[in-house]
C-alpha cells in the first residue's frame, strides 16, 4: 500500500531524515544515512564526469536513489523497479517507476549505462544467479553497482540471542534458496562473469554501539541497528509458524538495546564495469 507523505530533500535529492515510525520512513532513513556516510553522494563508486543516457535501479524501495540519480543526471532517463508500488512523492520529469518482480525483467540486455541495486541481493533466491541476470543489463563500458548486507556477520561480535534469532532465520532462508552472506561473496561472482573487468570492493564494518572516532559512521550504526530489529520483527511476524517465535525477537530486541551490544554488521559496495566488445 502507497504512503502519502512527503520527506525534505534538500536539493541534491538526497533526504534530510528523522526517526522511522513507517517502513516508508525506516527505508527513506537508511538511504539518508548511507548517503551521508558517502559524503552525500550516491554511493562509492566514482560517477562524478559521468553522463549516463539510462539508469536502472532495482528494488529501489522509496525511490530515495532513484531520485537522487535523476537530479545527478538530468539529461539521463532514471527508472526505478520495485515488487511494490512507490510512496506518493513527486518524481523528476526524467524519472520512471516500474512495478515488477525482480525474477521477471523485461528490459533488453545492454540497456542502462548504470545498474545498481541496493541492500536487494540479501533477500532474492538464486542471488548469483539473479546477479548474472542484471548484469547482463548493462552496456559494454557500463558500470553495476550492487551494495548489500552480510546479514550473518552480526553474529560473530553479537550475543546469544543474536545468533538464535539470525541463525534460525538463515536456516529458513536457506530452505527458499536465499543466501543471506550473498553480500561477502559478490567480488567472487562478479569476477567469474566474462565480461567484467576493473571490479572494486569497499567493505564498512558497522558497529551498532556507534562507538568510533568517525560520527558519519556511528550515524550508520545507530540507524542500521534500529533497522536491523525493525525488519526482523516484521519478518518474525510471517514466519513464526517456521521456528521464528516472538520468544526469540523478544530476547534479540532486549539483547540489542544493551549498552553493551558489539554487533558489527558488514556491509559490501561493489562495483564493476562492464568490458567494450
Amino acid at each position: 500500500m502507497s504512503t502519502s507523505y512527503e520527506q525534505p530533500m534538500d536539493d541534491r535529492g538526497v533526504y534530510l531524515g528523522f526517526p522511522a515510525t513507517s517502513d516508508t520512513e525506516r527505508l527513506d532513513t537508511v538511504h539518508t544515512t548511507i548517503a551521508r556516510y558517502f559524503g552525500n553522494e550516491l554511493g562509492p563508486a566514482p560517477l562524478n564526469g559521468l553522463r549516463p543516457s539510462k539508469v536502472l535501479e532495482l528494488g529501489c524501495g522509496t525511490g530515495t536513489w532513484a531520485i537522487q540519480a535523476a537530479k545527478q543526471f538530468p539529461g539521463a532517463q532514471v527508472v526505478a523497479v520495485d515488487q511494490f508500488p512507490l510512496p506518493d512523492r513527486n518524481l523528476p520529469p526524467n524519472m520512471t517507476f516500474h512495478q515488477a518482480d525482480l525474477q521477471k525483467l523485461e528490459f533488453e540486455d545492454g540497456t542502462f549505462d548504470i545498474v545498481h541495486a541496493r541492500l536487494v541481493m540479501v533477500h532474492v533466491a538464486d542471488g548469483p544467479g539473479t546477479l548474472l541476470r542484471t548484469s547482463r543489463l548493462v552496456k559494454p563500458g557500463g558500470l553495476l553497482l550492487i551494495e548489500d548486507l552480510d546479514a550473518i556477520s552480526v553474529t560473530k561480535a553479537g550475543g546469544p540471542a543474536t545468533r538464535r534469532f539470525v541463525h534460525k532465520y538463515q536456516e529458513i532462508q536457506d530452505g527458499r534458496g536465499v543466501d543471506i552472506e550473498l553480500a561477502r561473496k559478490i567480488e567472487a561472482i562478479i569476477t567469474s562473469f566474462p565480461d567484467f573487468s576493473d571490479i572494486q570492493v569497499k567493505k564498512i564494518s558497522i558497529p551498532f554501539a556507534a562507538n568510533t572516532s568517525d560520527e558519519a559512521l556511528n550515524q550508520l550504526g545507530l540507524v542500521m541497528k534500529r533497522a536491523h530489529t525493525q525488519i526482523y520483527g516484521a519478518i518474525q511476524h510471517h514466519l513464526h509458524d517456521q521456528g521464528l517465535t516472538r520468544e526469540l525477537l523478544h530476547e534479540l530486541e532486549e539483547e540489542q538495546q544493551r549498552d553493551d551490544n558489539e554487533c558489527v554488521l558488514d556491509m559490501y559496495c561493489c562495483w564493476a564495469r562492464r568490458s567494450v566488445e
